[in-house]
């Protein structure tokens, strides 16, 4: 009795959160612009979702939140997958598992590749002084198993990584100039972001 009820559980507790990615989203993406507060405000200025023109497979790139720091500019992607995560940083799709559970998912350092092209395009030469560094971050899974980076992991763990880069490569001036062109650059029209949102849905169904 106490497994099948176990199975049940299981079984409903994932249908649930299958059913509403669209919140778990959010939440996480909310958590982690949190988090990101914790960086030293006089140095680090933080965007969370942040539309951008694009050149890739849509006209708009979304992107869950920007550090732009002397220290260099921060793409990052939150993920809000729960279990447990395995990967690599070449393969296509990564799994997630969740008790019998097992599904595939698009490789979100790749997806997020995209989010830094646009900024770098945006930013462009000579303003852009160092590569828009990638990371990806998984505040509600149970274990991530990801092989071949180290720009992948949990809340504190991308803080740790953002905090590793001393070395200065951007002045106050130059720093506040790109946060400005990045916030002013963001498309905050709704009817914008409801397209782009529609766009996203049709690529993932081919």
């Amino acid at each position: 009795m106490g497994v099948l009820f176990l199975l049940v559980f299981a079984f409903f507790f994932f249908l649930i959160i299958r059913r509403r990615p669209g919140r778990r989203g959010v939440r996480a993406e909310k958590f982690v612009s949190k988090n990101l507060l914790e960086l030293n405000p006089a140095r680090y200025k933080i965007l969370n979702d942040v539309m951008l023109p694009s050149r890739g497979n849509s006209s708009t790139t979304q992107i869950d939140h920007i550090v732009v720091s002397n220290h260099g500019i921060f793409c990052i992607e939150t993920k809000a997958h729960k279990g447990w995560i395995f990967g690599n940083a070449n393969q296509d799709y990564w799994t997630q598992v969740i008790f019998r559970y097992k599904g595939r998912f698009y490789n979100p350092l790749r997806q997020n590749y995209a989010h830094t092209k646009a900024i770098e395009d945006l930013l462009g030469r000579p303003r852009l002084k160092r590569s828009v560094v990638s990371l990806v971050v998984f505040p509600n899974a149970d274990k991530l198993k990801i092989s071949g980076t180290d720009a992948v992991g949990y809340p504190e763990d991308i803080e740790i990584k953002i905090g590793s880069y001393v070395q200065a490569v951007y002045s106050d001036a130059e720093r506040d100039e790109i946060y400005n062109l990045l916030e002013t650059s963001n498309i905050l029209d709704e009817k914008a972001r409801e397209l782009h949102i529609r766009v996203v849905r049709d690529l993932k169904r081919y």
